[in-house]
């Protein structure tokens, strides 16, 4: 009975792991969440196994080897296999079982679940983004017409037929990840000059403008390819050997052979050619120096959805201007006024307060048992005098 997918997948990944290996979390969303489960089931049914001594000795170090031979009265010397095999043919198998590593090893049936769902085991420890159903559908498709069908073939179907969708629905973000998927496709196959094609695709959708259901970015918001994918291309290039002007060759015969036709583009392939050139010669993107050389999107064009966002051209062109919400400021919570601090009188307590009022009192008892003086003659005012003498 043939495995789910999914257990196909979990059978590759413990292969040659230890039997105490867990999934880590982030690896869930490809093996799910119930491997560990998974897996004994799998060992449970015969798919997979654990390996015996004899068949992990030799991943044992030198030195390992070498000291457990000289403790047991046998010769260290000697390369790597001459060591792992005058232990497995002269110490018997119980005396170094411990020592050894254990690990998961697939059985004869789960090689064979794993060699006819090969395509599904490459899309997952390569990362493509393909769904099982991409994959079987370009499997069926090459099976059914007698086609090569190994795990690179049936790849290279499922991302043709992907891309020939997204062109359909106009999704070009998504097509342009598509083609950084198919550059590293070709790398890992070391087809450089595919490779570079593909690259140079990414670049060409980028500078287009062209986003997913057919919109068109503002010229402003216009996204330039990234400074380590340009680098990517320039490796490509230097392996190849290629010239500036034999790179811009390559760059328009790639355009011709593989873009598609789309709805829009802000540049022409020559100017994209010039603007390539200077990216990779280390130059970063300006797009004020090419406003004179660029196309103008058309507002009202059926082929794609341009808004020119606060733009005067938007009624001249019949198209109801997208209206900003109108601001609208927050209401303001009332401010809760306090009154004017007062500073409270310092603490003085019943002792001190009592000792000065007795301060208080013998001092107005003094001053009223002190005698008056007379006023000096010399403070003496005028009306006094006249008083005086009168």
């Amino acid at each position: 009975m043939a495995l789910p997918i999914k257990d196909v997948l979990l059978l590759d990944y413990f292969n040659g792991k230890p039997i105490h290996f867990r999934v880590p979390d982030y690896k869930l969303r490809i093996y799910g969440s119930d491997a560990e489960l998974r897996i004994d089931r799998l060992f449970a049914g015969g798919w997979i196994r654990y390996s015996k001594p004899q068949e992990t000795i030799s991943l044992l170090p030198d030195k390992a080897l070498s000291d457990f031979l000289k403790h047991h009265g046998e010769s260290g010397q000697g390369s790597h296999a001459e060591l792992v095999r005058r232990v497995v043919e002269r110490i018997p198998e119980k005396d170094y079982a411990h020592g050894v590593p254990k690990i998961y090893l697939v059985t004869a049936r789960g090689q064979t679940e794993i060699a006819s769902r090969r395509a599904y085991i490459l899309n997952a420890n390569e990362n493509y983004g393909l769904s099982e159903g991409e994959i079987g559908e370009a499997q069926a498709y090459l099976q059914g017409r007698g086609y090569p069908s190994t795990a690179r073939d049936i790849l290279l179907r499922a991302f043709q037929q992907k891309a020939s969708l997204l062109i359909l629905a106009g999704e070009w973000s998504k097509l342009r990840n598509l083609y950084y998927m198919l550059g590293s496709f070709y790398i890992r196959l070391k087809d450089v000059q595919q490779a570079l094609s593909y690259l140079f695709l990414v670049f060409f959708i980028d500078m287009s403008g062209m986003g997913n259901k057919n919109h068109v970015v503002p010229y402003e918001n216009l996204f330039p390819t990234q400074k380590g994918m340009i680098l990517l291309m320039n490796e490509l290039r230097s392996q190849l050997s290629l010239s500036e002007g034999e790179t811009k060759t390559s760059f328009l015969s790639s355009l011709a052979r593989l873009a598609p036709r789309l709805p829009f583009s802000y540049f022409s392939p020559q100017v994209m050619a010039t603007i390539l050139m200077e990216r990779m010669a280390g130059k970063e993107w300006n797009g004020t120096r090419y406003i004179a050389e660029k196309n103008t999107p058309d507002p009202s064009s059926k082929a794609y959805h341009y808004i020119p966002y606060g733009r005067d051209d938007v009624a001249s062109a019949g198209i109801p201007a997208v209206k900003k919400a109108a601001f609208k400021p927050k209401p303001v919570p009332p401010v809760f006024k306090m009154s004017s601090f007062v500073e409270p009188k310092p603490f003085i307590s019943t002792e001190q307060r009592q000792k000065m009022e007795h301060e208080a009192k013998r001092r107005q008892a003094a001053k009223q048992s002190r005698p008056s003086r007379p006023m000096p003659k010399d403070t003496l005012t005028l009306l006094d005098k006249l008083k005086r003498w009168f």
